[in-house]
């Protein structure tokens, strides 16, 4: 051991090097100029060497050097059998260690063999020792001693960049080949990173991680994006609301229909700028103000309260009953194999009576309709709820003792009728006989002045088992109960008014405290949705107008779209997956947020393309993810698990490749759940 020189060029920032054989045979410092605490181990004389070769060399060789090189910021390193495809190791000095960060765009110029390629750093960078192994044991030393030792390798920088592709002809191809070993790397400016990452449009999401002026946007009126539909996922905790109140913001200021179905009121006040500190200061530090959107509307159901009472749009509404598919209700209420049977012999039934008593339908064109009605995705026009039970109700009586008694009675009535009507009424006077005058049900719907129709249709549709016709009609009861369905003057959903350009619709259902409720809510006003969408759609080719787009956000999508849910319902997730489809076309885009993304089915999860992917701690999940979401490399997945809130690893169908963002603070007002 020796004593080593004072340490003050280190103090100085300049890094310590080890020592020359001249400067060994130096004569020693004495001993009161060397601090107690420092000292140097000697390094074998060979390894001094091989450095001081490589240092005559780099001088030899430093006038003729391409000036182009002094602008590299590393070289790409040697395959080993570990390497991967579409991978690639660069090496750096110490110096150009801090400009290779996480994401970062890069050029290799690949001289040897005049090639040229993009990549992006998705590993790293590391920092490893020169001259000896990071895990040996000296290095080791070195580093556990910092306290007594200030002696320190030098050491350089060490990354992973994915090739994104080959230059040729100003456009980026495919890879067929990789970049040569010590092939120059160069940094991207952010204009060109931009223009590579697919960074363009006027929608701003949020920053993207490793740059420092670099804003993650896309197009809203790209066809390929929005109406792709996005999945926005995460832990509670990890940023997603906030997430989704910016993209409501932003999604207004570009014109686009907004309608979110928020399950908590969450967003009943997002008319308002934020109160909340942390939130304003992180705006302030973006340079951005706190501000609500121009134009809010919030729905709610007739007999529910919204979480924004007093707001001067506030639009109760109630359901038609007609609108929904009679599979689709079955499903929801749970039926069981016997009561759908009956539900859908009930339904028929009063399909029939509609018909015979000129209610539905009336004119030749309802007529039609009632030809092109497609019953998996709508209901029998003006049929209500109070049609469905009354005729439910005359079924019960049919199978009660009354009922039977009267069933009998009009057999023999109908027998006597098939005789002369004199005979008949002779016949009936000379045995006194007295008509049966049964205690028959009240009927409360416009069959309440025609029992003897509606017990003619029963008993010409006749069945069994009593005990499913109560269980059914109790079911039905329960749903009328709810206030739903048909209520008084309360009207329905204004579809048109909802897709306004510009106009952010909340449907707020926080006072249900029903996921069935709920789900039937979503269902009915989505299929009304899509319908108007359609035809709006279909007006603007016709005239050659532009469309426009809908943005369609479903909070708590696990308690709506569950495996266990579509399982149990098929018709409602065929329905989903229709608009889904369909509203590819026609500008109608889902948004499914959820923080359960383990309930949601793979047939669910194959409905989207764009994904928002906040902090997921369940490694379980991550693998499913990493299935669905094919796109997004490993190197992204090892860092879900640790983002920090508001952060968010963003694929989008218009960026080059997936990146993680830092999602801009929502500068609307959103209340927080309890």
């Amino acid at each position: 051991m020796a004593a080593a020189p004072p340490a003050a060029d280190a103090t100085r920032g300049e890094r310590a090097r080890p020592a020359t054989p001249v400067e060994q045979k130096a004569p020693p410092v004495p001993e009161k100029d060397v601090p107690a605490n420092e000292i140097v181990r000697e390094l074998p004389e060979e390894v001094f060497g091989a450095f001081e070769e490589l240092q005559q060399d780099a001088h030899r060789v430093n006038e003729t050097l391409d000036p182009e090189l002094e602008q590299a910021v590393g070289f790409t390193h040697f395959d080993s059998g570990s390497s991967q495809d579409n991978l690639v190791t660069v090496l750096m000095t110490r110096d150009d260690l801090h400009k290779l960060a996480s994401q970062t765009l890069v050029r290799v110029k690949s001289k040897e063999d005049k090639h040229n390629y993009l990549g992006l750093v998705v590993r790293g960078p590391f920092a490893e020792p020169d001259a000896v192994s990071a895990s040996s044991t000296i290095a080791v030393g070195v580093v556990v001693q910092g306290k007594k030792l200030t002696y320190t390798f030098d050491y350089h920088g060490r990354a992973e960049i994915e090739i994104l592709g080959e230059e040729l002809d100003g456009k980026l191809v495919p890879p067929g080949r990789r970049p040569r070993p010590k092939s120059p790397v160069f940094l991207l400016d952010e204009a060109e990173s931009e223009r590579v990452l697919g960074m363009k449009g006027d929608l701003r999401l949020g920053m993207v991680v490793g740059y420092k002026n670099m804003e993650a946007r896309f197009d809203p009126m790209d066809k390929s994006v929005l109406p792709r539909h996005t999945g926005i996922i995460g832990t509670t905790g990890g940023g997603k609301s906030t997430t989704v109140a910016t993209l409501i913001h932003r999604a207004q200021q570009a014109g686009i229909a907004t309608i979110v179905f928020d399950v908590e009121g969450e967003y009943t006040h997002v008319d308002k700028p934020t109160d909340d500190p942390a939130m304003r200061e992180a705006l302030r530090r973006r340079k951005q103000n706190p501000e609500g959107v121009k134009e809010l509307h919030i729905h709610h159901l007739m007999g529910r309260d919204s979480r924004n009472p007093k707001h001067r749009n506030l639009h109760p509404f109630a359901l038609n009953f007609s609108s929904l598919s009679p599979y689709a209700i079955s499903e929801i209420l749970g039926l069981s194999e016997a009561q759908q049977e009956r539900f859908h012999k009930a339904y028929d039934v009063t399909k029939l009576l509609l018909e015979e008593l000129g209610i539905y339908p009336r004119t030749a064109e309802e007529r039609q309709q009632v030809l092109e009605l497609d019953e998996l995705s709508t209901g029998y026009p003006r049929m209500t709820i109070q049609h469905l039970l009354d005729v439910v109700s005359t079924y019960i009586y049919s199978l009660s003792d009354e009922g039977k008694a009267e069933t009998r009675s009009r057999s023999k009535s109908s027998s006597r009728k098939s005789s002369s009507s004199s005979e008949a009424g002779e016949g009936a006077e000379a045995e006194g006989a007295e008509p049966v005058q049964p205690s028959i049900p009240p009927l409360y719907s416009e069959f309440k002045n025609h029992f003897g129709r509606v017990m003619g249709r029963v008993m010409a549709h006749a069945s069994r088992n009593e005990i499913s016709w109560k269980a059914l009609a109790s079911k039905l009861h329960s749903l009328r109960r709810l206030k739903l369905f048909d209520v008084g003057s309360a009207p329905g959903v204004d579809y048109g008014s909802m897709l306004t350009p510009g106009r952010v619709s909340v449907i707020d259902l926080s006072d249900t405290d029903s996921p069935q409720l709920n789900n039937l809510v979503i269902a009915d006003i989505l299929r009304g949705l899509q319908e108007m969408q359609e035809a709006r759609y279909q007006r603007a080719s016709e005239q050659g107008q532009a469309i426009t787009p809908v943005l369609i956000i479903i909070e708590e999508a696990h308690e709506f779209l569950s495996a266990s849910r579509i399982s149990q319902m098929p018709v409602l997730f065929e329905q989903v997956a229709r608009i889904a489809k369909r509203g590819r076309k026609r500008w109608l885009g889902l948004v499914f947020v959820t923080q359960l993304p383990q309930h949601l089915p793979s047939e669910v999860l194959g409905l989207l393309n764009n994904f928002i992917i906040h902090k997921i701690t369940d490694s379980a999940v991550i693998s499913r993810m990493q299935k669905t979401a094919g796109t997004i490399d490993e190197s992204l997945w090892n860092k879900v698990s640790s983002l920090a809130p508001g952060q968010a690893l963003v694929s989008f169908s218009s960026f080059t490749r997936p990146l993680m963002v830092a999602v801009d603070p929502a500068p609307v007002k959103r209340l927080l759940v309890e």
